[in-house]
């Protein structure tokens, strides 16, 4: 009876599905300028600079503090250097921004 009753159970019981694990990631890389008590930089007309090796990438800041590189998907596979300047070019600061990221978040 006890037999009869766990194939039952078995019968009843039902299936175990492996779930698949979703990566989700940014299409373009982001830089958020903010000062350092975390609130954004008004940065209109400042741009952005990536640099690895030889090859350097420009993007423009919006009015909140983003810039959007398009041309870089995430996870980035290689560290950066990354350059903002202000609308009169001047240097305003310079990162390092390790490989595997989505985003980096800038604050001076």
């Amino acid at each position: 009876m006890a037999k009869k009753a766990m194939m039952a159970r078995k019968a009843n019981a039902k299936k175990v599905v492996k779930r698949r694990r979703i990566r989700q990631t940014f299409d373009r890389f982001v830089v958020l300028a903010t000062s350092l008590g975390n609130v954004n930089k008004d940065s209109s007309g400042w741009t952005a600079s990536l640099t690895s090796g030889t090859v350097t990438v420009t993007a423009d800041f919006d009015d909140f503090g983003v810039a959007r590189f398009p041309t870089i998907t995430t996870l980035t596979t290689v560290p950066y250097t990354l350059r903002i300047r202000d609308d009169a070019g001047n240097l305003l600061t310079t990162k390092s921004v390790s490989a595997n990221r989505e985003f980096y978040v800038a604050r001076f």
